[in-house]
């Protein structure tokens, strides 16, 4: 790879790289329903296309987080859900002797006791300070969906609207970092992002706080990439992954949501429909991908407003 790479990754605080066309802003219009047809029209990735990755998903983790060390030498709060993604980024802050905080967001009295039991046995392994949050479902129905859409424009990831409530729980010299931002995939698209992964970027500016993620920048991104597999949990392959951290413990891939039942699913939907403006996911995405698909699917109004109009 070539080294000037890890020169010219932008390292910032809240870093943004979209823009909305109607309005040429990060943040997405308030009619955006009305004028794009398809869910990917409208917004565009404002960065150079991602392609450079070393052969070595560690060698470009240790790199990334050495640099972004350097830029920053922040107070860190690790954000862990029990997954491989939040710890392949804790292992590499621990490998480097980097301190940080790890925060672990136990849902619905314990929705997710699964999953989070490996970032407890992680921490206590290491003696990393750590603090399990508890989410209870009506403060995440009554309290976090609403502030989520409100100041973070969600629509959609009811995961992603959750994660928020992290947010009250650093201090405004912390820098927090989330390990959920890897790539989607539309199928009719391509490689990009779903809009509710940048939205925990516009919650952390609209709340003043502290943001940071490294599975959106380009190497790691790119290793993501190329280990998609549409036929696993996650969508990927994540041999790449424990073939260069073989010392974190393989686990199955789940979340906590498969135990949401369908009366708190619809008081979800119900709320996310009160507070959401948009029915659309956005999906974000460089304008090659986006032009190939204008060539097939040429614009039409076809997206019903909330009030049933075309």
């Amino acid at each position: 790879m070539n080294t000037n790479l890890w020169d010219s990754i932008d390292y910032s605080i809240n870093r943004t790289y979209w823009l909305y066309d109607k309005n040429q802003s990060i943040w997405r219009p308030s009619d955006y329903e009305w004028d794009f047809a398809g869910n990917h029209r409208g917004v565009r990735v404002t960065i150079s296309e991602y392609s450079r990755r070393s052969n070595s998903l560690l060698i470009d983790m240790k790199k990334l987080v050495s640099k972004f060390h350097q830029t920053h030498r922040g107070e860190y709060v690790i954000t862990m859900s029990g997954g491989i993604d939040s710890e392949l980024v804790a292992e590499t802050f621990y490998q480097l002797e980097i301190p940080f905080r790890v925060l672990i967001q136990r849902l619905f009295k314990g929705a997710n006791d699964y999953d989070i039991m490996y970032a407890v046995k992680y921490c206590k392994q290491r003696s990393i300070p750590y603090s399990i949050i508890g989410l209870s479902f009506d403060k995440f129905v009554k309290k976090v969906i609403p502030d989520a859409c409100l100041y973070g424009q969600f629509s959609a990831s009811y995961s992603q609207m959750a994660l928020t409530n992290l947010y009250n729980y650093v201090s405004d010299s912390e820098i927090i970092i989330f390990s959920g931002h890897n790539p989607d995939f539309d199928q009719f698209v391509g490689i990009g992002w779903n809009e509710d992964s940048p939205n925990l970027v516009k919650y952390a500016i609209s709340k003043q706080k502290r943001f940071f993620t490294f599975t959106s920048l380009e190497p790691i991104f790119c290793h993501y990439a190329a280990n998609f597999d549409a036929l696993q949990p996650g969508m990927k392959d994540n041999e790449f992954i424990y073939s260069v951290y073989p010392q974190l413990p393989r686990r199955k891939k789940l979340t906590g949501w498969e135990h949401v039942d369908q009366d708190q699913l619809y008081d979800i939907v119900e709320q996310v429909n009160l507070y959401s403006k948009t029915l659309l996911t956005p999906f974000i995405t460089w304008s090659r991908f986006k032009d190939q698909h204008d060539k097939f699917w040429p614009l039409k109004k076809i997206h019903l407003t909330k009030n049933g109009k075309l």
